[in-house]
């Protein structure tokens, strides 16, 4: 499942992407150059911040969590968030 799928710009403008995934009880991170899927991947370690690897207590919601890694982003990392792309898309 798809926790949080996040455009970044580094301060010279460079597009990178952030998605977060929960499988099979494990939260994942991908990190890469681009807002599209063909961007090369990139170490997680490049942001320079420490995103949460687990629920900060049981009653955190999804959108709680979300919220942690824009604002972990956004404040500790060399990069910005500049869109939340929605991660509950229907037809």
């Amino acid at each position: 499942m798809k926790l949080s799928h996040l455009h970044l710009e580094d301060p010279y403008g460079n597009k990178k992407t952030l998605i977060c995934k929960l499988i099979e009880g494990s939260i994942t991170y991908r990190f890469y150059g681009s807002h599209t899927s063909s961007g090369t991947a990139f170490a997680l370690s490049n942001l320079g911040c420490n995103l949460p690897v687990d629920k900060r207590n049981e009653f955190e919601t999804k959108e709680e969590f979300q919220q942690r890694i824009i604002e972990e982003v956004n404040t500790k990392s060399s990069c910005r968030v500049v869109n939340e792309v929605s991660t509950e898309i229907t037809f």
